[in-house]
């Protein structure tokens, strides 16, 4: 089924595909193959956002299932996909598949070449007024937009991830206050948030950043803002070690230390909206409030 499924992803039926993976993944949620390819499909079909999530909760399942990461191929496709990687767009569906390889019809032929040669010379005629109109540079500004538009989205899977870290990190420290979870069990919830956190880090070191004075200062404030989130998580991942049973929390010196370090997170992230926030209007995608994220 999986290699009959490759085939038809090779042939760029990714769309008609999505059902039967969503199908396929429900029924054996720890298989990685059939999860690797219904992201690819999805990212195919236009739906990044959701072939990302899916990662995301591949890796939750992984870890609270199985206690391990997603592979190094599923974690590899994530980080292409997070770079926009030309090659995961090879295969494109036909637009007539019942057409596939069926001739062009002999009385046809003759009018395909005059439609063609046409079409050539209209062709020619554009680039010759591309030309006298000074249209590269008009090519530049699109291409330029195109690039700033990519970052923008990449961030905002950023923001997406360190929203889900953030709401995992407050759900484990007020389990292990009101009890519903054992300190042992909030700290482990906490590695994995850190775990997840250092490789964004890691990401967002990594992006390609537009040479534009708000893209540097968006991409240098995001990591600035996750590595002091990160560093919250390490305080509070002490705290937890050091206690013996749940319930309301008395004077610590690390939760004194991770309450700094999340008021730090959040002086720093009210930097960051402030400077991506007008690129997310331009690009007409959701706007940030610092505590969201």
């Amino acid at each position: 089924l999986e290699e009959r499924i490759e085939a038809d992803l090779a042939l760029g039926r990714h769309a008609r595909l999505v059902p039967e993976l969503e199908e396929l993944v429900a029924g054996e949620p720890l298989r990685e193959r059939p999860r690797g390819q219904l992201m690819l499909a999805l990212y195919r079909s236009g739906r990044q956002a959701d072939a990302l999530e899916l990662y995301r909760r591949t890796r939750d399942t992984l870890n609270e299932e199985l206690g391990i990461e997603p592979s190094l191929e599923l974690q590899e496709l994530e980080r292409r996909m997070l770079q926009h990687d030309p090659t995961l767009e090879r295969a494109r569906a036909p637009t007539r598949p019942a057409e596939e390889g069926a001739p062009v019809p002999l009385t046809r032929r003759p009018q395909f070449l005059v439609l063609a040669a046409l079409g050539l010379a209209a062709l020619a005629a554009v680039i010759a007024t591309v030309a006298l109109t000074g249209g590269g540079s008009s090519g530049k500004t699109a291409s330029a937009s195109g690039e700033l538009r990519s970052f923008v989205d990449k961030l905002e899977n950023f923001l997406t991830q360190s929203r889900d870290g953030r709401r995992d990190v407050a759900a484990a420290v007020d389990g292990a206050v009101s009890c519903k979870l054992t300190p042992q069990a909030a700290r482990a919830r906490l590695n994995r948030v850190q775990r997840n956190r250092q490789s964004l880090l890691q990401q967002a070191a990594a992006l390609s950043v537009p040479n534009t004075e708000a893209a540097l200062r968006a991409s240098d404030l995001l990591q600035e803002s996750v590595h002091a989130s990160f560093t919250a998580d390490g305080h509070y991942s002490d705290w937890l070690a050091g206690r013996k049973r749940c319930g309301p929390p008395g004077p610590s010196a690390d939760l004194r230390a991770a309450r700094t370090a999340d008021a730090t997170a959040t002086r720093v992230k009210r930097e960051f909206v402030a400077a991506f926030n007008p690129l997310a209007r331009r690009f007409h995608t959701r706007v940030w409030t610092a505590t969201e994220f």
